[in-house]
């Protein structure tokens, strides 16, 4: 080709056509699949911070669901509702004008404090029993930000409040609040059987809470013989919710996600309207209806605001309440970078046909810029950047050598690179289980306790040891016992969270570290479901056998804001349990030298 032009015209001729044609098709391919990247992208995006949100959601109502059936079986709850009951009953005959003149018409604080007078001055027996469990219900309602605690009686009387409001003192079954959903989900646990039964009241206007939306949780409460004594109630606010749906984080400008209920009516409110939205903006869009008949997806809709949007959608249920999620960004947002994406690489196809007619006359004839190329390619060796892609290797000259021997000195580099990275992870992990040895969880901790008075993030740790495990190494050997500590590690992993950590202490001890959580209910959660990990059988040579589990609970800062003291506590209660019949688990004793106060309830 070209035979008759000279090299030093035909050479550059032919690399800059060449480079101008690849260029152009190489522009035209990037855009086409960077366009389409950025879509399924922000899609992508879109989706997973849906379940994000739905993950966060889960969380919030696990909480309240532990916490009603936690404290629903409690004996502080079990004597406030016999208590309580017994004062009632020596109360005067008008039960409710009685208790609202000296609670609320008569109480100093004001109609929004009223839940801080612990008690009335009339010397009544009742006001005796809200004296001794006002203190510890309220603490109980601000520590959870429920908005109010009630103990109502098997005839329905609401015999407790903790907020004080209009509906204190009486009747859902004939009284003024007889069709509110406190009174519709009191008769449903009423009317059940069950002694667990836990019964879910979808957001609503409250009359008594000034007609602001709550919603209402609630479980029946037994005494040891089984007999009813009444039903343990949460109403909870808006606003909790609220802070959910309302996580702006990845979000950009215009994305938002929200609750919307059966009647369609939005069960959060929307961050685009200054006042109230929830129970007054109603969304019928197709992703509703589709995430209320239990699909899930992305699509293109108009939103509520008549904006084209993308919206991903699904459903989340909670005691047989079910609500369509949705997350919902722009159409227009998420264009912008494409739009900008097709102006720049025009301007950029211009800049680079101009440039490419420039210097193709001078890297026809020049070898400077490979030697170049070799220099930027070592700097970035030098730097440690072992990513770096040498791409002049075939060449057979002095270049192409230079080349080869960069690409062994980086082969080098990454193989020493993997074997530093190797030993420092046989330092910090055990060599049977893979799991963080003693070391690596200490320093773990004694970090996330550093830690805990920048950020307030409170953590719990769990001693866990086998029970039964000598006989396994005694019977069938040491490598028998190998195989179940794998087994049991592999267990115990299914446990805990991600963002948990699970560390072989020793032998067959165990420690896990329940991050970002100081709560004593959730922690005998995960304790439990240690112990029933254990619950099916091992099997060795043709034979099964089962293990246990003895636990130690401790937390921080609550027993204690030492590190040391906090494993020597769950130590010292791993070996109680231990003591008191093996694969159960205790709750440590505060060390009393380093406790930090804690709300009690």
């Amino acid at each position: 080709m070209l035979k008759d032009v000279r090299l030093t015209k035909k050479l550059p001729f032919i690399m800059i056509s060449l480079a101008l044609i690849s260029a152009l098709v190489s522009c035209l391919i990037a855009y086409q699949h960077a366009a389409k990247a950025m879509v399924d992208e922000a899609n992508n995006k879109l989706f997973s911070l849906l379940e994000s949100r739905e993950a966060s959601l889960h969380q919030y109502f696990d909480t309240i669901h532990n916490d009603v059936a936690y404290h629903a079986g409690s004996p502080t709850i079990i004597n406030a509702l016999k208590e309580f009951s017994e004062a009632w009953a020596s109360l005067p005959a008008d039960k409710k004008t009685y208790l609202q003149k000296i609670y609320i018409e008569e109480n100093p604080f004001s109609s929004t404090l009223k839940g801080n007078y612990t008690t009335a001055s009339d010397g009544s027996k009742y006001s005796t029993v809200h004296a001794a469990y006002h203190p510890q219900f309220a603490n109980l309602r601000k520590a959870r930000s429920f908005h109010d605690v009630f103990l109502i009686s098997p005839a329905g009387d609401l015999i407790y409040t903790s907020h004080k409001e209009k509906d204190f003192a009486t009747n859902l079954v004939n009284g003024p609040w007889k069709n509110t959903p406190l009174a519709a989900i009191f008769r449903d646990i009423s009317s059940s059987t069950g002694y667990d039964r836990i019964t879910f009241s979808d957001f609503s206007l409250y009359p008594p809470s000034n007609n602001l939306p709550a919603s209402f949780i609630a479980a029946p409460v037994f005494d040891s013989s089984h007999t009813f004594l009444g039903v343990l109630a949460f109403q909870m606010p808006i606003e909790k919710l609220n802070a959910v749906m309302h996580v702006t984080a990845g979000m950009g400008e215009t994305g938002e996600t929200y609750l919307v209920g059966q009647d369609s009516l939005m069960q959060s409110d929307s961050r685009f309207f200054s006042g109230r939205s929830i129970l007054k903006v109603k969304v019928t869009t197709d992703p509703v209806t589709w995430a209320l008949d239990g699909r899930e997806g992305i699509t293109l809709s108009q939103d509520y605001r008549d904006i084209q949007v993308i919206s991903a959608y699904k459903p989340f249920d909670f005691l047989g309440t079910r609500w369509a999620l949705i997350a919902e960004i722009d159409q227009a947002e998420v264009l912008l970078p494409v739009k900008q994406l097709n102006t720049f690489l025009t301007i950029s196809g211009v800049v680079i046909a101009i440039v490419i007619t420039f210097l193709g006359y001078l890297l026809a004839n020049d070898l400077a810029t490979p030697i170049t190329a070799m220099t930027h390619v070592m700097s970035r060796l030098a730097n440690n950047d072992l990513n770096v892609n040498i791409s002049v290797t075939e060449r057979q000259d002095e270049i192409g050598g230079m080349a080869l021997a960069l690409v062994y000195f980086k082969d080098s580099a990454i193989e020493q690179k993997g074997l530093r990275d190797r030993m420092s992870f046989m330092a910090k992990h055990d060599s049977l289980t893979q799991l963080p040895n003693r070391d690596f969880a200490v320093k773990q901790l004694q970090k996330m306790a550093n830690e805990y008075h920048v950020n307030g993030k409170q953590f719990s740790i769990m001693f866990a040891d086998l029970d039964g495990f000598k006989q396994v190494n005694d019977t069938y050997g040491h490598s028998a016992g190998d195989i179940v500590l794998k087994e049991v590690s592999a267990r115990f992993k299914t446990c805990i969270r991600d963002s948990d950590i699970l560390a072989r202490f020793g032998g067959d001890e165990f420690l896990l570290i329940i991050s970002g959580s100081g709560d004593i209910a959730y922690c005998s959660t995960i304790a439990r479901k240690v112990i029933s990990s254990l619950e099916a059988p091992f099997t060795l040579i043709n034979q099964k056998l089962t293990l246990g589990v003895s636990i130690g609970i401790a937390t921080f800062p609550y027993h204690t804001n030492e590190v040391n003291s906090l494993l020597k506590i769950a130590d010292k209660a791993m070996y109680t349990a231990k003591h008191n019949g093996k694969n159960n688990f205790i709750v440590g004793e505060i060390d009393k030298v380093m406790k930090t106060e804690y709300p009690s309830f």
